[in-house]
């Protein structure tokens, strides 16, 4: 007994029984579905069962929302379904890893999309050479191929025309052309005259035509009429449940000769889905130039990281070498005795003859003594009367000082001269005084030899203390000759012996002093000399290092989040291209690859250019300054590099998002 067609379960409708003698078809669907995991769940496609031969001209049809796009995504291998099977000539595509899928879609599977998807920055002969990019061929090749297939659409009197310059029905066509260019067993096509006007459309459907006769499987995507028509077989979709309409007659032969069986296909497939170095490099350049605007203001961050670092490395070396160059013939100079302390009493140990006896030593540039004067209370005045009006004595430090020791502490005149070892023998009553002692003394000039007394004592000034390198009290002192001091106020000997080396002697001269002033006792001399010379200069450089490499470091890192930034809007942007080169049969880490490499690239620009500057910006101030310029040449030769890897560090995060899109979601987003 016959069951009706209304007891028939769902599952076992359109289920054809498998016949031995019939070739394998191109496509085979069984039980089908897909389910979207939203809440709650959809499902797109239900229990469908679909088989497509090779050379069929193939319409589906259905309402908006029916499934029709879902279905197409699932048999070009851009989305996964959820039950059931599909097999493409005999391959079960739910057991290809996504590399394999890639690698299916890339050969076998060509795309036109309603919205086209060419790349807005490329030629036409660009756009449709991406067809072949994936498959690992010379670019001489895919050029000729990418020829070839533009006059089947006859388009190759646009081919050096940008997208933006051609009308509806010719970018459709340079899409077709593209698709074509693998050669490929099935051409997809979704809602290919949604975009364009009736002309166009019929021009379309013409090519259409044409590439079945080659032998190519089409199935149209459609919800017009008058395109379906024009296909050998109408399956209508409702609801994710796929009708079956009546084939109609194939008026002429298809040429069939270039398909192939499964028969190791995949494993051919998988091989060949590559992306050679050189395509890598030519395709993160364009992609960079795409946007010359954006490019040049994420350079220039990096440019401003790179350059700061550079520079501030350079102005912390120039300076550096200069505050040393400094301490060198200064500090790096300067020893002073004094006596050594014994108990609570301090010996007096300093001879009078201390500035003959070092100064005979070689290596020694100048040496004088010095000594606090005890003048009891007297106070200084530059005039005899009394000023009601204004304070005119003062209580001043008096130094006493050996002739040497002005070149010693490298003092310099405003005016006059200083006294001389005439002066000391003679105890004459002749002084010099510091600038800011004959401020308050208002004296300014000493052509018409002042006089100043200390207590009642009249003391000729003979010169003006303008500056001193060591010693800064005397600025503000009277000095006066030793030997004086030693006659008029009982001065018992020097309190200490200052020293001028030269540099690099400083050590040596320290060890001889001692022996110098007291042969019988060197134990009586307490000599203080600067530290070594080189690890003062060490620690000024590592210092000033340390603080320009935390500047130069931050600046770096703005530019780092610049980058990142950029490539991560970069990525958002471009989710049609992603999308269209996953079609194409890009794997994650093709597209991963091209955004590191852009991110790397525009990097690698910024060190470079970021290098050039800084080093412009050290010499510029060192000449300012009259300094000499120093760089370390590891500096501007590894700043490209430093750029170069901050590029690729900070693009990592953008590139892996990018390759985590699915094809679908990719293409969908893009529209």
């Amino acid at each position: 007994m016959r069951r009706s067609e209304a007891t028939v379960p769902k599952s076992e409708k359109n289920v054809e029984v498998p016949d031995p003698s019939r070739p394998k078809p191109l496509l085979d669907l069984v039980e089908l579905s897909k389910v979207f995991p939203t809440i709650p769940p959809v499902a797109a496609l239900n229990s469908l069962n679909l088989r497509i031969e090779r050379g069929e001209y193939v319409a589906i049809v259905g309402q908006s929302g029916s499934g029709k796009s879902t279905l197409l995504n699932v048999i070009g291998c851009l989305d996964r379904h959820t039950s059931g099977s599909y097999s493409f000539d005999g391959i079960d595509t739910s057991k290809l890893s996504d590399p394999e899928r890639a690698a299916l879609r890339g050969s076998r599977i060509g795309f036109v999309f309603q919205s086209f998807h060419l790349l807005a920055h490329r030629t036409v002969l660009e756009n449709v050479m991406l067809g072949e990019l994936y498959q690992a061929t010379s670019k001489s090749e895919r050029k000729k191929r990418a020829l070839e297939s533009l006059a089947l659409v006859d388009m190759t009197h646009r081919i050096g025309f940008l997208p933006t310059r051609l009308s509806g029905g010719e970018r459709q066509r340079v899409a077709i052309a593209r698709a074509l260019l693998g050669s490929p067993d099935l051409l997809l096509c979704d809602e290919p005259t949604g975009n364009l006007d009736s002309h166009n459309t019929g021009l379309m459907l013409d090519v259409l035509d044409s590439l079945v006769r080659r032998g190519i499987t089409v199935l149209v995507i459609t919800h017009e009429h008058s395109v379906a028509e024009r296909a050998d077989r109408q399956i209508r979709i409702t609801d994710g449940v796929v009708t079956d309409g009546p084939k109609r007659e194939v008026p002429v032969q298809r040429d069939l000769a270039h398909q192939v069986g499964a028969s190791g296909e995949l494993r051919k497939v998988v091989r060949r889905t590559r992306l050679k170095l050189s395509d890598l490099l030519s395709e993160s350049v364009s992609g960079v130039l795409a946007r010359p605007g954006r490019a040049i203001l994420t350079v220039l961050g990096t440019v401003l990281g790179i350059g700061a670092l550079v520079a501030t490395l350079g102005i912390s070396k120039t300076a550096g070498n200069q505050i040393v160059g400094r301490f060198d013939a200064l500090a790096a100079t300067e020893i002073v005795a004094t006596p050594r302390a014994v108990g609570k009493l301090t010996v007096n140990a300093i001879p009078w003859n201390a500035q003959n006896q070092v100064e005979r030593l070689n290596g020694v540039v100048a040496a004088g003594t010095l000594a606090d004067v005890t003048v009891k209370g007297a106070l200084i005045r530059s005039v005899p009367v009394n000023d009601p009006l204004g304070q005119t004595q003062f209580q001043m430090p008096i130094k006493a000082v050996s002739p040497g020791l002005f070149r010693a502490v490298r003092a310099e005149l405003s005016s006059g001269r200083f006294f001389d070892i005439g002066h000391s023998i003679r105890a004459e009553r002749v002084a010099v005084i510091g600038e800011a002692a004959a401020s308050r003394l208002n004296l300014a000039r000493v052509d018409q030899l002042p006089a100043i007394y200390i207590g009642e004592k009249l003391y000729t000034v003979v010169g003006i203390l303008n500056s001193v390198a060591r010693q800064p009290d005397l600025i503000s002192s009277v000095i006066i000759p030793e030997g004086t001091a030693q006659n008029e106020f009982r001065l018992s000997g020097p309190s200490l012996l200052e020293v001028e080396t030269r540099i690099g002697a400083t050590a040596l001269i320290a060890g001889q002093i001692p022996l110098a002033l007291s042969p019988n006792d060197p134990q009586r001399i307490k000599v203080a000399a600067p530290p070594e010379p080189k690890l003062v200069k060490d620690g000024v450089q590592n210092d000033l290092n340390s603080l320009f490499l935390m500047l130069g470091g931050v600046s770096l890192l703005v530019g780092a989040i610049g980058i990142a930034n950029v490539t991560l809007v970069s990525v958002l942007e471009r989710t049609g291209e992603i999308g269209l080169r996953r079609a194409l049969g890009a794997r994650r880490g093709h597209i991963a690859k091209q955004f590191l490499a852009e991110s790397t690239a525009m990097g690698l620009i910024g060190g470079v250019l970021g290098a050039s500057v800084g080093v412009l910006v050290v010499v510029g101030i060192a000449f300012t300054r009259s300094w000499t310029a120093v760089i370390d040449l590891y500096v501007p030769a590894l700043a490209p590099l430093l750029g170069a890897g901050v590029g690729l560090v900070a693009g990592f995060y953008p590139a892996m998002r990018a390759a985590r899109l699915e094809p679908v979601e990719a293409l969908r987003s893009g529209t």
